[in-house]
């Protein structure tokens, strides 16, 4: 049947049916009696008007007349005809129930229930009596839930189900309807005290809704100041819950309206149950897990003790003591994320340890802006207005002031917390670097790095932009001016299943890899790289790849830097 809905509880009304011979039939084993469309009659919900929400039969729908199944109506109307064929039932004397699910006065109200616009289907149930002409009026004695939920977001995923649940108080399940005194027998079979109602291929919820969007049928219950929860399901597993309190109990033929407007802010993604946990490299002092070390090459060989990560960071960007060390050359700059994730990391050996050849360095440089007139302002904030005035508009000025000054800094602020880590070094046709950068897990045991969160750095924005050129106006033996549609620029990490995997000879186990550049579409905000199609690793080195114009005859033309922050690894849970 389609259901009438009403927002507020209603008084029955019964309107006999006036007598008209040439539509009774009663001949032999057979008889056909009438159901007519009225307020009380629900089978399936129409257009609602004002507070009522009319219904009429439904293709499909059936009837009992006492024990006797009629047969099924073949199409929707108001005034439906049903045919029994044999049976013992009475005319004028008969017991009607409208029941799909169960059996005559046997009612079973579904625990999952599906937003068909049919109730019947879901275990609505309702009662009348046979009239001396062979009409009835139906009664409905199950209760409704309308839902009204709603949107102002276009960007929705699908309404795929709604849950609704109270404390431990039978809604659905088998119950007996005693016709002799108006009520139902106590005693609930198979209870459930939550009813879920799906939409199959899911539902766009809508800004308005000028029809019916969704309904449940529940057996009456005395709910008025329980905790009612409801659960609204969505296709990329996020949900949303709200509690309600309602003030009336679920009686029979009454409908409780939920009117409910979900953003998409609301949701809350679901976290999946993983048979592993992951730890997060977060470069926080907060999080620090690794004993107090030395970097002995520092100040002189007088050393730097590292007791947090931020002791990491050199100042200044370049040309500092722990990233360069004494003579550019002997900077064996290295962290250890022991005791959480494992991560390791030293600078590699390219003719030297040096960030020039390469490494991941501790940052907490950030600043909006990558153009020159950006640079300047950046400069003087780190490096002091004195010496940025020594050089404006002076001989040597591309040299003094470059953008190399600013090669630890990225745009937007650290993707969680104060720090992060840029990484430095590329290996291509001209570069004299033999080791990339990489990070390792030095207990040698092969894991699996999950995720990080990577993005551009202010440097190489600026070139990306604006072209690039040496500090002298030459173009480094290439001809990139500015981004073209063709261009692309991507991070590839390589996998390796060893400690000891030698770059020259041995082919990585896996690879993947993450778009900085593609066209004029380029990263910068922080973005989440799954790193996790690398399966289990020991080691994981990553370089540049660049489309044919970021190359020059030296190579590649672009800074080879990119930020990244957040790791995450996984350990298998014991």
């Amino acid at each position: 049947m389609k259901k009438k809905l009403l927002i507020a509880m209603a008084a029955m009304t019964f309107v006999a049916c006036q007598k008209d011979d040439s539509e009774l039939f009663a001949n032999g084993d057979s008889l056909i009696v009438k159901g007519s469309h009225s307020v009380e009659t629900r089978t399936a919900f129409g257009m609602p008007n004002s507070s009522e929400i009319p219904y009429t039969w439904t293709a499909g729908d059936y009837i009992w007349l006492g024990n006797n199944k009629s047969s099924v109506i073949a199409e929707d109307c108001s005034l439906a005809h049903f045919e029994f064929k044999g049976g013992t039932a009475t005319v004028g004397t008969g017991h009607i129930f409208y029941n799909m699910t169960g059996q005559a006065k046997n009612a079973n109200v579904l625990a999952e229930q599906t937003a068909d616009r049919n109730l019947g289907n879901d275990g609505d149930f309702g009662y009348a009596t046979l009239d001396e002409y062979n009409c009835f009026y139906l009664e409905h004695k199950t209760a409704y839930v309308w839902f009204d939920t709603k949107s102002t977001d276009s960007d929705m995923p699908k309404l795929t189900s709604i849950t609704l649940s109270t404390e431990d108080i039978a809604i659905a399940g088998e119950r007996t309807y005693n016709f002799a005194s108006g009520e139902w027998d106590s005693a609930t079979a198979n209870g459930s005290s939550t009813i879920t109602l799906t939409f199959d291929g899911g539902y766009t919820l809508r800004a308005s809704n000028s029809s019916v969007m969704a309904a449940m049928v529940v057996l009456p219950a005395e709910v008025a100041g329980t905790k009612l929860t409801v659960t609204y399901t969505f296709d990329d597993e996020s949900t949303f819950v709200e509690e309600k309190t309602p003030s009336k109990n679920f009686t029979s033929g009454a409908t409780q309206r939920i009117a409910t407007t979900i953003n998409k802010s609301d949701l809350i993604q679901q976290k999946p149950e993983l048979d592993y946990e992951l730890r997060i490299l977060t470069f926080e002092d907060s999080d620090v897990k690794f004993e107090p070390y030395y970097l002995d090459y520092v100040n002189d060989w007088e050393g730097k003790e590292i007791t947090k990560w931020s002791d990491l960071i050199d100042k200044p960007q370049y040309n500092g003591p722990m990233l360069y060390g004494n003579d550019q050359r002997d900077a064996m700059y290295y962290w250890y994320d022991k005791n959480n994730t494992e991560l390791y990391h030293m600078f590699p050996d390219n003719y030297a340890y040096c960030y020039w050849g390469g490494g991941h360095a501790i940052s907490n440089y950030w600043a909006p802006g990558y153009t020159d007139e950006d640079r300047n302002k950046h400069v003087a904030t780190y490096y002091g207005q004195d010496y940025l005035d020594q050089w404006v508009g002076k001989p040597g000025a591309d040299g003094a002031l470059g953008w190399f000054l600013m090669q630890l800094m990225v745009p937007i602020a650290p993707h969680s917390g104060k720090n992060f880590v840029v990484h430095y070094g590329y290996k291509d046709f001209f570069t004299y670097i033999d080791n990339l950068p990489e990070l390792s897990f030095p207990d040698g045991k092969a894991r699996v790095i999950d995720h990080m969160y990577v993005t551009n750095t202010n440097y190489t924005l600026n070139q990306l932009y604006n072209g690039v050129k040496s500090e002298e106006g030459n173009n480094f033996g290439g001809d990139w001016s500015g981004l073209t549609e063709d261009a692309w620029l991507k991070i590839v990490a390589s996998g390796y299943d060893s400690e000891d995997a030698d770059p020259a000879t041995d082919e990585p186990t896996s690879e993947v890899e993450f778009y900085l550049v593609k066209g004029f579409n380029v990263v910068e905000d922080w973005q989440k790289w799954d790193l996790s199609g690398l399966g289990p690793v020991v080691k994981v080195r990553f370089n540049f790849l660049y489309s044919e114009e970021m190359g020059g005859r030296y190579g590649f033309t672009i800074p080879g830097y990119f930020a990244y922050d957040d790791v995450a690894v996984r350990f298998d849970c014991e």
